[in-house]
């Protein structure tokens, strides 16, 4: 089936060369020709760019083509009423006949910092969330061998992950995993928080490494 929507880059030029008073700054308040980024929010990925030109950064950007009025309510997929948005300001945008709903709500939404420091900040709260990690971390530190330690331990836990989507990136509930199971592996003992069902249907034994 032929897509009828206009490229992500035709959608970014379109809105980059729209005058403020027709709706640049109504529609993409956080456009910036040269930088990929989500229009509604400002979200955006330093992996889209690498070195590439604007044209295929845009192409490369994991962002969607999101109707002003939604086709279901007769808008069209021409140039004017599509916006490039990232997946949550997508989901949570407002389907509406008005663009005046659209308007107002892009008006009212927060800005997100760009993919990779929300990582950093997803791990950081994961680590919040188990603070015998930390208390591992301080424990190693005397060891001269306890960031190679802590390291190792955390390579073989991200092999119990899986990213859930294409370009999504690991999920803070994973990294609370990751880091619950690397203490465990470096204390050698189970590690698990209180749960109120039997533990002995979700305890998954250390597994060996090879040669062990």
């Amino acid at each position: 089936m032929t897509d009828s929507k206009p490229t992500k880059w035709a959608i970014a030029q379109y809105w980059a060369n729209t005058p403020d008073e027709d709706g640049r700054k109504i529609f993409a308040p956080h456009l910036g020709l040269e930088d990929p980024c989500c229009f509604t929010c400002g979200w955006y990925s330093e992996r889209w760019k690498e070195g590439r030109s604007a044209r295929r950064a845009w192409e490369r950007a994991r962002l969607e083509r999101a109707h002003i009025i939604p086709a279901g309510l007769g808008g069209s997929d021409k140039v004017d009423n599509i916006i490039l948005m990232c997946t949550p300001c997508h989901e949570e945008s407002p389907d509406w006949f008005s663009p005046w709903e659209m308007a107002i709500w892009i008006s009212k939404r927060a800005d997100r910092p760009s993919a990779e420091l929300e990582q950093v900040n997803d791990w950081i709260a994961a680590i919040n969330d188990v603070p015998q990690f930390r208390e591992m971390l301080g424990e190693m530190a005397t060891r001269e061998d306890g960031t190679e330690v802590v390291l190792a331990a955390m390579r073989r836990s991200l092999a119990g992950a899986v990213v859930h989507g294409a370009g999504v990136g690991l999920r803070r509930s994973t990294m609370t995993a990751i880091a619950r199971r690397t203490v465990q592996e470096v204390r050698g003992a189970p590690y698990l928080p209180p749960f109120p069902v039997s533990r002995a249907r979700c305890s998954i034994p250390l597994q060996q490494e090879a040669g062990e």
